[in-house]
C-alpha cells in the first residue's frame, strides 16, 4: 500500500523563484564550525516494513515516523503501528494505530504524530481516518486525538475524535503552549483533489488533560483558510501561552501566525500574521541514491518548535549548493524572533553541499537553546541513510556544524515514496539531550524502509547507557558512560559488587561535607553535573536506590 499526501492547491499560475544557493554546508566551508552533535550509546533500531507486515499483515509507505521520550519511555509512531520502548531500547508494547486511537472498522487511517509535553508531563498524539463510501454523501472523515492520564504511555489515555462529512483532515500537526492543544490540518474532499482549506483547532488543554467527556471540552474552530496550506503549530518547550504556527504564504514568505487567548474563556484569536522574507521555498528534485531515487517532498513547511521567544521552522527545499551548477534537494531551517511585532527573522539557513541531497528536517533544540535535525541524506553512491545536523546556540548566524551519519542504508530503496517527515525530541529527563527518529534504506519485504532512533548532545547531556547519569557525569565521576554495569560503570555502585548498599552508602558519610578534592570524584554522584562537594545530595541520591542492583 503505497500513500501520498494530496497535492497543494492551485491558487492560479505563480512563478517560482530561482533555486536560493545553499549558505550552509556540511562542514567543507572555513566559516562552518568544526563538530556536528555526538550521538550518544549505540542508538537501536526502530520500526520498519517487516513490522508492519508481521503486525498489520500488509506493507506500507511511507512510514512517516514520529518518536517522543519522556522520564522512562520511548514511544514511536510509523503510519499505522505503535511501539513502546525503555529507554535503553527494549521492547515493552506493539500494538497498531487503528486500535491505540479507535479507528472505525473500515476507515483508512494516516498520518499519526506524537510528543511528550514536559510542560504537563502528559502524552499528546494525534491521527487521521477517512471512509470512502458509494456516493459522496456517505464518505466520513476523523481527526483522532489522544492525550495520555499519566507520564506512563502503556497506561491510560484520554481519547477524542472530531468527525467530518464528506471531506477528512489530512496532513494534521499538533503544537502545544502552557493552556493551549491546537491541532492544524488541510481539508480534502474524500472523493476527489478538491481543497477545502486549512482547519485549526484550539482545544482547552486542562480540559483534556482533566479527561472531560468530549462535549464538555472547550473548542475553537478557526474558519477555513483556503489561501494557506499546510499550517504548523509549534510544539512549546518552555512556558507560555502564545500559540505560534508557521505556514509557507508563498516562494520567498514564510508567514508566522501567534493565536491567543483560550476556547474557556472565548478569547481565542489570531493575534497576528507576519509576512516574513525568507530564501526561496520551493519544491526540491527527487534525492538520487544508488539503485534508485527518492522522494524528498514539495515546498510545504513539515515542523516547528518554540523555545523561549525562539520559533524554528523547517523544509525540504531546491537549491543550488556551492560549487555545484545542479539544483539539489536542501535542508531549509529558519529562525524567528517572536518576542517583538512583528517578529524578527534571525537565521534562514539553507542547508546543501555539491553533489549531495538532504530532505526531510525535523528538529528541536535543548535546553540551551542547541539545535538539532534529524534528516535523510543521499547521494548518487550511497543508499538513502538517516543522519544528524545542528548548531550551537552561540555559532555564527546562518551556519551549520557539519553532520553524523545515524543509520546508513543497505540497499536500494524500491519506492517513489519517502517520508513523509521525521521526528526530533528533547529529552525531559536531560535536557541538554535530544533524540532523533531517521529513515533509512533497510532491506525489507515490500517497500525497503527502516527507522533508526539516536540520542544526541553538543555537551555530553544524554545518559548513553540508561543508566540515570549524564554521559557528562560519569565522565567527571569516572565511570564508564557507555557500560550500565561493570566495574566503575554504574555511579552509586561505588564498591563495584552490582549493588547500592551499607558498602557504598559509608565512604559518602566518611567525606561528608569535603570538597572534591581531596574526596574521591568517584563519591560525588549528584546532581547531575556533580557540584564537586560529597554532601546531602550524594547521600539522598544513593538512599533513594538503597538496595537496587545496575540493569
Amino acid at each position: 500500500m503505497e500513500r501520498r499526501p494530496r497535492p497543494s492547491p492551485q491558487t492560479g499560475p505563480t512563478a517560482q523563484e530561482a533555486a536560493p544557493g545553499a549558505n550552509a554546508g556540511d562542514g567543507a566551508a572555513g566559516a562552518q564550525p568544526a563538530s556536528a552533535p555526538a550521538v550518544s550509546g549505540s542508538g537501536f533500531e526502530g520500526l520498519d516494513n517487516n513490522d508492519n507486515s508481521a503486525i498489520v499483515g500488509f506493507t506500507v509507505t511511507p512510514p512517516d515516523p514520529q518518536a517522543a521520550v519522556g522520564p522512562n519511555h520511548v514511544f514511536e509512531m510509523v503510519n499505522v503501528i505503535g511501539r513502546v520502548y525503555t529507554r535503553a531500547g527494549g521492547s515493552v508494547q506493539t500494538f497498531t494505530l487503528r486500535s491505540f486511537f479507535g479507528v472505525l472498522a473500515g476507515y483508512s487511517d494516516t498520518d499519526p504524530r506524537v510528543f511528550f509535553d514536559a510542560l504537563s508531563n502528559r502524552w499528546f498524539a494525534s491521527y487521521a481516518s477517512l471512509l470512502d463510501m458509494p456516493g459522496s454523501v456517505n464518505d466520513r472523515g476523523r481527526l483522532h486525538l489522544a492525550i495520555s492520564q499519566t507520564d506512563d504511555p502503556t497506561g491510560a489515555w484520554n481519547v477524542y475524535f472530531v468527525s467530518f462529512n464528506q471531506v477528512f483532515p489530512d496532513y494534521e500537526a499538533i503544537g502545544v503552549t502552557s493552556d493551549k492543544f491546537t491541532v492544524s490540518s488541510n481539508i480534502f474532499d474524500v472523493d476527489s483533489n478538491a481543497y477545502f482549506g486549512v482547519e485549526t483547532l484550539v482545544l482547552e488543554k486542562a480540559d483534556v488533560l482533566a479527561g472531560l467527556p468530549g462535549a464538555s471540552v472547550h473548542t475553537f474552530f478557526f474558519p477555513r483558510r483556503t489561501d494557506r496550506f499546510t499550517v504548523r503549530p509549534a510544539q512549546g518547550l518552555s512556558g507560555g501561552n502564545d500559540q505560534f504556527l508557521t505556514t509557507r504564504g508563498a516562494s520567498t514568505t514564510l508567514t508566522v501566525i501567534k493565536i491567543t487567548g483560550t476556547p474557556a474563556a472565548g478569547n481565542v484569536t489570531e493575534a497576528f500574521a507576519s509576512n516574513k522574507t525568507m530564501l526561496a521555498q520551493n519544491t526540491p528534485p527527487a534525492s538520487v541514491a544508488s539503485g534508485g531515487n527518492i522522494d524528498s517532498g514539495d515546498s510545504r513547511l513539515l515542523d516547528a518548535m518554540w523555545r523561549n521567544g525562539r520559533l524554528w521552522t523547517s523544509a525540504s527545499a531546491a537549491c543550488v549548493p556551492a560549487g555545484d551548477g545542479t539544483t539539489r534537494s536542501c535542508a531549509h531551517l529558519i529562525e524567528v524572533d517572536t518576542g517583538p511585532n512583528p517578529p524578527n527573522v534571525l537565521e534562514d539557513i539553507m542547508f546543501g553541499e555539491a553533489a549531495q541531497y538532504y530532505s526531510w528536517p525535523a528538529l528541536r533544540t535543548d535546553a540551551s537553546g542547541d539545535l538539532y535535525v534529524s534528516l535523510t541524506h543521499t547521494n548518487a553512491s550511497i543508499f538513502a541513510e538517516a543522519m544528524a545536523t545542528g548548531r550551537m546556540a552561540g555559532d555564527p548566524p546562518n551556519t551549520l556544524n557539519g553532520t553524523t551519519l545515524l543509520r546508513a542504508g543497505n540497499v536500494a530503496h524500491n519506492s517513489a515514496r519517502w517520508g513523509d517527515y521525521l521526528g526530533v525530541a528533547t529529552d525531559p529527563k536531560f535536557p541538554e539531550c535530544a533524540w532523533l527518529v531517521g529513515e533509512y534504506s533497510k532491506n525489507t519485504v515490500s517497500f525497503r524502509w527502516g527507522t533508526f532512533i539516536a540520542r544526541a548532545s553538543y555537551s555530553a547531556g544524554c545518559d548513553g547507557d540508561s543508566d540515570g547519569w549524564s554521559d557528562g557525569a560519569e565522565g567527571t565521576i569516572g565511570t564508564n558512560p557507555a557500560l550500565p554495569c561493570g566495574n566503575n560503570a554504574w555511579p552509586p555502585d561505588i564498591t563495584n559488587n552490582g549493588f547500592v548498599d551499607i558498602s557504598d552508602l559509608v565512604p559518602l558519610t566518611g567525606n561528608f561535607g569535603s570538597p572534591v578534592p581531596p574526596a574521591p570524584a568517584r563519591q560525588n554522584i549528584a546532581p547531575d553535573p556533580p557540584d564537586g562537594f560529597v554532601d546531602i545530595t550524594d547521600v539522598t541520591r544513593m538512599v533513594g536506590l538503597f538496595g537496587q542492583g545496575c540493569s
